[in-house]
């Protein structure tokens, strides 16, 4: 069945009226039907002289009413469409799909206060995925229109779990948080323009554009305006490794997430970056140490479980890595480093069967991941560390 019919089934349904005599009832039944098999055959004009059949035989039949609304509304009709949906809903005002139907007829002719109000109201109610989408993305665009951004979000929230693949509001969720982001910091450069929050965010900003040094100088002023807002020192850290792997830099680095961890104990962040340094200063047993840390404090970090995973491969112990690098892979399907370094314990172990699965995973996601991998870098903000793969490393 098209789109159209599934919505059009989404308000159909018939209702025996104690006024109706059995012949007549008959008849209705035989009128929805053929109304049914053309809107498959995707012949409106036929289905809706069926409906009309139907209202004439019962004129308080609110579902004719609202599927003679759908035809007209997809149609383009949408004067005719709002008068047949408020008959239907001052007939059977329950009826949601058709208040959604309405809302979205009335954006259209121009009363957007009116569609807020029945998309708003409907919106909840809906059950049909395609009608929840179609008015979800109206109500949206309304809101957007008005400037009411944090009516937004629930919206969204709602539309994502349903389709979490949906471009479109995908692209809507994005911008949407984008702009209640720019809108937050216009406030804050308002309200606080010296604060260490303030230049916190004008850190983060440099270093999307790769300027270590000056977001090291931007949160070294936040920490001197206040040492203890948790973030900058882990932060700070994060921008000294990318400003040079000398070792200095490490040491000055593992300072820093060590004063991270003494005003937030629960920072995981800061315990798997002194496993990161750890283990390019060659300590592998202070690698898993601060790794096994990172996840007592947070189980399902994912990167963590490599860097277990990577240390205790170093330290001969094959079947513990196995256990922590099966854990990333259950946590995160789609991570290439980890099925990688899986497949490296599996053939340690002599598994050439599994070890072979993992690899061609591995090459699988990685060809998949380039395009992306390039795009996120060049649009948005820069990542935390991650565990990566040494140069040369992709074949097996």
């Amino acid at each position: 069945m098209t789109t159209f019919g599934r919505v059009i089934g989404a308000l159909s349904g018939l209702a025996m009226c104690v006024s109706i005599n059995a012949q007549d009832w008959k008849e209705i039944e035989q009128h929805y039907k053929q109304a049914q098999e053309a809107l498959r055959d995707g012949k409106s004009d036929v289905a809706a002289r069926e409906f009309h059949e139907i209202l004439r035989l019962q004129p308080a039949n609110a579902q004719a009413h609202a599927n003679l609304g759908v035809i007209a509304f997809t149609g383009k009709d949408y004067p005719h469409a709002s008068q047949e949906f408020r008959a239907a809903l001052k007939l059977e005002p329950s009826l949601w799909n058709a208040t959604a139907f309405l809302g979205m007829s009335e954006r259209h002719l121009g009363h957007p206060a009116e569609a807020v109000k029945l998309l708003a109201s409907s919106f909840p109610h809906l059950e049909d995925r395609t009608l929840q989408r179609q008015a979800g993305m109206d109500l949206i665009s309304l809101y957007y229109e008005s400037g009411d951004l944090n009516q937004i979000v629930d919206i969204l929230r709602t539309l994502q779990a349903a389709k979490p693949d949906a471009p479109d509001v995908l692209y809507t969720a994005y911008r949407a948080y984008s702009d209640l982001a720019a809108k937050a910091l216009a406030s804050l450069a308002e309200v606080a323009p010296e604060s260490a929050l303030m230049h916190q965010i004008l850190a983060q900003n440099l270093a999307n554009r790769d300027d270590f040094k000056g977001a090291m100088s931007e949160y070294r002023r936040a920490i001197e305006l206040d040492p203890r807002l948790p973030g900058l020192h882990y932060e700070l850290a994060q921008m000294i490794l990318a400003n040079s792997t000398e070792e200095a830099a490490r040491r000055e680095a593992q300072k820093e997430f060590q004063r991270e961890l003494a005003l937030n104990p629960a920072s995981a962040g800061s315990e798997y970056m002194l496993g990161v340094i750890a283990w390019l200063q060659s300590k592998p047993e202070d690698s898993l140490r601060h790794s096994l840390e990172a996840l007592k404090l947070r189980p399902g970090f994912v990167d963590a479980h490599i860097a277990a995973g990577k240390a205790l491969r170093s330290l001969h112990r094959a079947a513990d890595a196995v256990e922590q690098l099966e854990a990333a892979v259950r946590l995160d399907p789609r991570n290439e480093v980890a099925h990688y370094r899986l497949a490296e314990e599996y053939r340690e172990l002599g598994r050439s069967e599994d070890a072979a699965r993992e690899f061609a995973l591995f090459h699988q996601l990685r060809d998949a991941h380039q395009p992306v991998r390039a795009l996120y870098q060049g649009i948005l903000e820069r990542p935390l560390m991650h565990e990566t793969l040494e140069p040369g490393a992709e074949k097996p």
